[in-house]
């Protein structure tokens, strides 16, 4: 008999980089180090080491490193082109539709070379904003700008050219000179945008410092003006360059009155693009104006479709038309979408909604936003396919208790979402009604321009959740995590991904994966909305066993504080007496180098708000990967053997027995993925490789949870670790990469030719805080110097500290949008 191997050695396992030892005195003097000379902007010192000599497959030149890994990949039976326009294409309502072919991409190439960075930070050059014309630009010597003016016009009245002038603007035309005529009449552009300000104190508020620069702008604007005028006029000596003369003063000061009526048209027309958003604005009471920010935050889409940089927040009912017109447009690129609820019942009830917002009788500072929920999540109104054939018409008897939560506080359904086929898959392209597409690059242009070949991957599985949030299709959207299923994504696409600890949310209506690692999970555009639909959610709920019970949670609060450590007394520096620890584990030869600066420029915005950053060490770090995969596929096999086309679901017609039944069945119902899955679940699970690999992933699992409570100082109620908030070498929080890449473009990631275990790979900085059952969340920081992506940071805490993670993301939000 052949002997069944000792453990799952066969199963990845990341390189990492080697570091020096983790001691203080070597991170503090690593800080200080004078960086080597780099011709790009330098980056912020960090203690992230460079690697030392590269491995043989490391060493090659650095031209044959910079061509693409598909060029040496075997070719497949049909292009991964091919392939992804069937899956664009797929038919939603017909069984059996093309599917993607195949799964993930080739392993990353292991980065070389010195990656030592600088101290300084690259930051995003400012948008330049339209400028407001308040006058003749014109080059003196452009003869195509000459005008004729008759002695007739010169002792023509000045009458004519105040008319229809406000009286703030004929008052500054008799008064002033040309000298300060440029000065005043931005004096009067502050005083009227400062008027419209009053009226509505949230629009005051969202301008905050463009107001100087707007004024600075039409005050150089003006004096352009009357500086070409006066040049042209003394260069076709209609009059004596004489300054001091009567008739040149005069001239002058016609010139400056036109100029200030050219001004208040500007002005105007300025004024009622602002006065738009004015009215959006108006009907809010003041007593929930700051709720009604916290609920609908200025919609980029309209923005830049109106094409005004004035930001204002939205009633309700105009939130949910810019998520419909979003739908709309671009849900037939994006495929993130599945089924939609009836837009006339969206807008009745976001309508209501702001009714209720303008008595200030609201249910909660999200009553009337619009959410998706992702394919796995059960509701009575809409289908529950988990993007699988297996349910393609199931509708569930009843909601998920976390959806039933929102609903109470006033969320509106917009719609059910794309995801992979249970949740099994990184890049959300096996789906029964074809892959979502990520919209960063996507927005704003024509669809009919744009190439499949270059379309880039949402992330899985819950890829249709963020390419909703991202594309504004909705405020927010549920998704569930399993192993990085809603902060990978979320680090694709370029939003906030939540995931809380395990049990602070009910699964209550989530259709199992693998049950001791799902957890309900949050998608939004800032850290705020998500701890906004966290705090509704995070109940106790008798129906499901795994949810934390009221005792519990009063454990949790009396043994983790809600507030941080000491904080400074004007909060400049947020994170004060916080330690922020940096596993070295995670520092692996896969991770591209724009990540690893990302991640430096972190750090550096963690001690600039006052943190203590630390090494710190995990060593079963590298093995998690290989646990994740033998409980997850273990724990799947056993959830989907429920599926067996009797009690509901799909139901083969080639009915020739009972056990024909269930193999045509599950055959015809699962996917590539899925099946795949079951089978090594179903290895694992049998008497003969129980021990061997089922066991010995659990007491993996259990090490990787120790290894968190020995390196965090506070203590985790649910293993029992004691609290050593005293201890100067143990932390408050982890900060880490939350991908190895950017997004990977759809056509490297399907295809016979792709290794479908280096799928788990892209989750290797995911899987252990999922593991451990770990607050964690990915937060969008900047985007990547080569392709422009978004990349993500993620931070974890310990079980049940989410409030640490929350304060800590905000930080690193904050300082990512200044990149």
């Amino acid at each position: 008999m052949t002997k069944r191997p000792s453990g799952p050695a066969a199963l990845p396992v990341p390189k990492i980089r080697k570091q020096a030892p983790a001691d203080s005195a070597k991170f503090t003097k690593s800080s200080t180090t004078k960086p080597a000379p780099s011709a790009s902007k330098a980056e912020p010192k960090s203690i992230l080491k460079k690697p030392l000599r590269a491995t043989p497959a490391e060493s090659t030149s650095s031209a044959s490193s910079k061509t693409p890994a598909s060029s040496s990949k075997p070719k497949a039976t049909m292009s991964g082109a091919a392939l992804l326009k069937a899956n664009t294409n797929a038919n939603r309502s017909t069984p059996g539709a093309t599917k993607a072919k195949g799964i993930i991409r080739q392993p990353i190439m292991a980065s070389r070379g010195d990656v030592t960075g600088g101290q300084g930070r690259k930051r995003r050059a400012p948008v330049e904003e339209k400028e407001i014309n308040s006058g003749d630009d014109s080059d003196s010597d452009n003869d195509g700008e000459d005008e004729k003016d008759s002695d007739e016009e010169e002792e023509e009245s000045d009458a004519d050219d105040f008319e229809g002038m406000p009286a703030a603007a004929k008052k500054v035309s008799k008064k002033h000179t040309e000298e300060n005529m440029a000065e005043a009449m931005s004096k009067i552009l502050g005083s009227t945008l400062r008027k419209a300000d009053a009226s509505t104190p949230i629009l005051a508020r969202s301008r905050g410092a463009e107001r100087k620069l707007e004024e600075e702008k039409m005050e150089a604007k003006a004096k352009k003006a009357i500086t070409n005028e006066k040049k042209r006029l003394a260069n076709k000596d209609r009059v004596k360059p004489d300054y001091t003369g009567m008739e040149y003063e005069k001239k002058l000061r016609k010139v400056a009155t036109r100029g200030v009526v050219q001004l208040f048209n500007a002005i105007k027309a300025q004024q009622k693009a602002t006065d738009d958003l004015t009215e959006k604005v108006r009907p809010i009471t003041a007593n929930s104006k700051d709720k009604v920010a916290n609920l609908t935050k200025a919609s980029f889409l309209d923005l830049l479709k109106s094409g005004t940089k004035v930001a204002a927040a939205y009633t309700p009912d105009l939130a949910a038309d810019d998520s419909l017109e979003s739908i709309n447009r671009y849900n037939k690129y994006l495929n993130a979408f599945v089924d939609t609820v009836d837009p006339a019942i969206v807008k009745e009830q976001a309508k209501e909604a702001t009714q209720r917002w303008q008595k200030n009788q609201q249910k909660s500072p999200l009553d009337g936003a619009v959410l998706g929920y992702k394919m796995n999540f059960c509701t009575t109104d809409l289908r529950t396919t988990c993007s699988s054939d297996m349910l393609a018409d199931f509708k569930a008897p009843y909601t998920a208790t976390a959806i039933e939560h929102l609903e109470k506080a006033g969320a509106i359904m917009g719609g059910k979402v794309n995801m992979d086929e249970f949740g099994m898959g990184s890049y959300n392209i096996f789906s029964n009604i074809g892959v979502v597409k990520n919209p960063c690059g996507v927005i704003g242009k024509d669809l009919n321009t744009l190439d499949d070949a270059e379309a880039r991957s949402a992330g899985g599985s819950s890829g249709g959740s963020a390419s909703a949030v991202a594309s504004n299709m909705c405020f927010a959207a549920l998704g569930s995590d399993t192993g990085g299923s809603v902060r990978l994504p979320a680090a694709y696409c370029g939003i906030v991904g939540f995931k809380p600890s395990y049990g602070r949310i009910s699964r209550w209506g989530l259709v199992a994966y693998a049950s001791s690692l799902d957890t309900v999970g949050i998608l939004s555009r800032t850290v705020d909305d998500s701890k906004l639909l966290y705090d509704i959610m995070a109940k106790e709920d008798v129906k499901d066993s795994t949810c934390l019970t009221q005792t519990q949670r009063d454990q949790i609060a009396k043994a983790i504080p809600d507030s941080t450590p000491t904080q400074s007394p004007n909060n400049s520096k947020p994170l004060t007496g916080v330690r922020i620890g940096i596993p070295q584990e995670f520092n692996i030869a896969e991770l591209s180098h724009s990540s690893l600066i990302r991640w430096r420029m972190g750090i550096q915005a963690l001690k600039d708000s006052g943190a203590t950053v630390l090494p710190v060490s995990l060593p079963n770090t590298k093995l998690a990967v290989g646990a994740y995969v033998t409980l997850g596929t273990a724990e799947a096999s056993s959830n989907l053997q429920r599926y067996d086309g009797i009690r509901y679901g799909h139901q083969s017609e080639k009915i020739d027995g009972k056990d024909e039944l269930y193999s045509h069945t599950r055959s015809e119902g699962f996917g590539k993925e899925v099946r795949r899955r079951i089978l090594v679940g179903t290895y694992v699970l049998t008497s003969g490789s129980f021990d061997n690999y089922f066991l010995r992933a659990q007491k993996i699992r259990q090490t990787i949870r120790n290894d968190f409570d020995r390196i965090f100082c506070r203590p985790n109620s649910i293993t029992g670790s004691e609290a050593a908030e005293q201890d100067p070498t143990r932390v408050h929080a982890l900060l880490t990469p939350t991908s190895a890449t950017t997004a990977p473009k759809l056509i490297d990631c399907i295809g016979d030719q792709v290794d479908p275990i280096n799928a788990f790979m892209d989750d290797m900085m995911t899987i252990p805080a999922s593991l451990a059952g770990l607050p964690a969340m990915s937060v969008p920081f900047g985007v990547c110097s080569e392709d422009g992506f978004p990349v993500g940071l993620q931070v974890m805490g310990q079980y049940g500290d989410e409030d640490m993670v929350f304060k800590v993301a905000r930080v690193i939000e904050a300082r990512g949008k200044d990149i």
